[in-house]
């Protein structure tokens, strides 16, 4: 029997209950989130953006974009 045949075979005589406890676990051990770019690899990008665009970009930022303390 292969592993996964022998996961479900114990999953299935588990309780509805502790299914569900072996699906949370097993969900937090897969990677959450894709990683990203390092910093590093991301510096080539600096001040490629001029001054008067960055400008505009932040105001569209802090005028459109929900924040998260609140604060509008």
């Amino acid at each position: 029997m292969d592993v996964r045949s022998e996961i479900v075979a114990h999953v299935d005589n588990l309780s509805p209950e502790m299914q569900e406890q072996v699906l949370r676990f097993v969900a937090s051990l897969a990677p959450s989130a894709p990683k990203g770019e390092s910093g590093t690899a991301l510096r080539r990008f600096a001040g490629s953006i001029d001054r008067a665009s960055a400008r505009e970009m932040t105001q569209a930022i802090e005028q459109e974009c929900e924040r998260v303390d609140g604060k509008r």
